[in-house]
């Protein structure tokens, strides 16, 4: 497949401050099986843009925003962030799936549950979490099973 997706943006300013772009492509390649999937992708995304990414089922939107995001490794070719490996920029950036995956818990305990990898204890975790049901409006719902949300609030809390 031959990048049968297409890029466009626009300079229409972003509400906050970016900390992590550029994002930079250099002649990014991902082959599975012989089978090349992206092919010489070469791309810069500058802060303060807008960028839509469009294309057929199948054309490799989600192998590409993959690849960006650090869950899968281009078969060659280089991607950076702000200049880095992306390293630093892992903690500032997030990638929200169509379907985000639930734990088998409330809402309360998924928000707990993203936090321990910080090694923060859970005293340290309660007022975070209660934070974030503040901010996010899924106060209301702390208590529920995550799985049971509409896909929006799953959405709204894989995002918080």
């Amino acid at each position: 497949m031959d990048n049968l997706f297409n890029l466009t943006a626009n300079t229409q300013p972003a509400c906050a401050d970016n900390k992590i772009l550029p994002l930079t492509l250099n002649e990014v390649n991902f082959e599975v099986g012989g089978m090349r999937l992206l092919k010489n992708l070469t791309l810069k995304f500058e802060a303060r843009t807008r960028t839509v990414l469009l294309g057929p089922n199948g054309a490799g939107k989600s192998l590409f925003l993959r690849m960006c995001h650090g869950l899968l490794r281009p078969t060659s070719g280089q991607i950076t962030w702000h200049g880095s490996a992306g390293n630093t920029a892992a903690r500032h950036q997030a990638m929200v799936f169509q379907r985000p995956v639930m734990l088998r818990r409330s809402v309360r305990a998924n928000l707990a549950y993203v936090l321990k990898p910080r090694l923060l204890s859970r005293s340290e975790r309660r007022p975070l979490v209660e934070e974030m049901l503040q901010k996010s409006g899924l106060l209301r719902l702390s208590k529920a099973p995550a799985r049971s949300l509409s896909f929006g609030e799953q959405q709204l809390l894989a995002m918080t």
